[in-house]
């Protein structure tokens, strides 16, 4: 099908304004900090990406639309033609790390957070399977792609954790990891990397399913906040309580009694807060994920290691998370862009 700007269209008009957020002095600015340069070939390169992962076209077809007609060079205000080696030549140039820090930076995720207020936070994970043939027989010994299994059966590939802020629904950080392992396993990983980043602190509430295990809620306690992981039909209430104690390094602390009161309102956070219907407060992250593999070309990727895979979950991100603070932000509308 030919790739042609219509306008009115309100899929082309998110489009639009997705591609106005690239050139604002914003983002050549955050693509400079990061050395993603020459910055105006960057910001070309990346118009050209991101149309072919919002309307789910191979890179080729779409730098050959970009080629062939005048109004789709028009709509992305794109002066000269675009040579294919050019785009390829630009995504393997750059680290992941530089993609990822890039889209962060221009979903203000660095920001100071200011205050005491805590947040709702949502952990949740989901497969990424890429575009190989899954009755080849394969030595996956030294292989980046693994088999692992979802709530839709087996895949070939890997997993991506990702943490979302419940009030703005904007993507705040994400991990890649092997498909075969299982996430109770890299939940003390991703607790030590956020507090790493900054990105969680005392008394921040974390809904979280698929991680049930009474230790979890005791790394959680130990890491400062509130793990509300979505319990099963046998969990005793009691049974979490006798197992909860101080951590011990609070014992180290100049004021042991406030660190001691601290610990306690979070635990008497916890248990207020597993009486609670999580299930339905975690239900907003399902279609979060599915607008950025559905709509934003997350499915069956022509990636086959963890380099090219995190650039283009960083750039799916950003689309997700440019979509929210442009205030689509409501179940339905999310829905319906995630079925456009």
């Amino acid at each position: 099908m030919p790739v042609i700007p219509v306008r009115g269209d309100e899929k082309w008009e998110l489009l639009r304004k997705i591609v106005d957020k690239l050139e604002t002095r914003e983002a050549k600015k955050a693509l400079a900090k990061y050395k993603i340069t020459p910055v105006n070939k960057a910001v070309k390169m990346l118009k050209v990406i991101v149309m072919a992962m919002f309307f789910e076209l191979e890179t080729s077809y779409a730098v050959n639309e970009v080629n062939k007609r005048y109004e789709l060079r028009k709509f992305l205000r794109i002066e000269e033609e675009i040579k294919l080696k050019s785009v390829y030549s630009f995504m393997s140039e750059f680290e992941s790390e530089q993609f990822i820090k890039f889209v962060f930076s221009i979903l203000n995720i660095n920001s100071k957070r200011r205050g005491n207020k805590t947040s709702l936070l949502i952990l949740d994970w989901t497969d990424i399977s890429l575009d190989l043939n899954p009755f080849r027989r394969r030595d996956m010994k030294n292989k980046p792609y693994k088999w692992g299994y979802s709530t839709k059966g087996f895949f070939l590939g890997m997993k991506m954790m990702i943490l979302i802020d419940y009030k703005t629904l904007t993507p705040l950080f994400f991990h890649v990891y092997p498909a075969n392992v299982h996430e109770s396993r890299i939940y003390p990983l991703i607790l030590e990397l956020l507090k790493r980043r900054k990105l969680i602190r005392f008394g921040d509430a974390i809904i979280i399913e698929g991680f049930y295990a009474y230790k979890n809620y005791l790394i959680g306690i130990r890491y400062g906040v509130v793990p509300l992981i979505i319990p099963k039909k046998n969990f005793r209430f009691n049974r979490l309580e006798g197992l909860i104690s101080y951590p011990l390094f609070i014992f180290n602390s100049k004021n042991v009694e406030k660190e001691k009161k601290r610990y306690r309102k979070l635990v008497r956070k916890l248990f207020e807060g597993l009486k609670l219907n999580l299930k339905s407060l975690r239900a907003i992250v399902e279609d979060v994920i599915k607008l950025g593999k559905e709509a934003y070309g997350m499915r069956d990727l022509h990636c086959y290691d963890y380099e090219p895979v995190k650039k283009r979950c960083s750039l799916s991100v950003l689309l997700t998370g440019i979509t929210f603070k442009l205030g689509f932000r409501e179940k339905k509308v999310i829905q319906r862009l995630s079925e456009w």
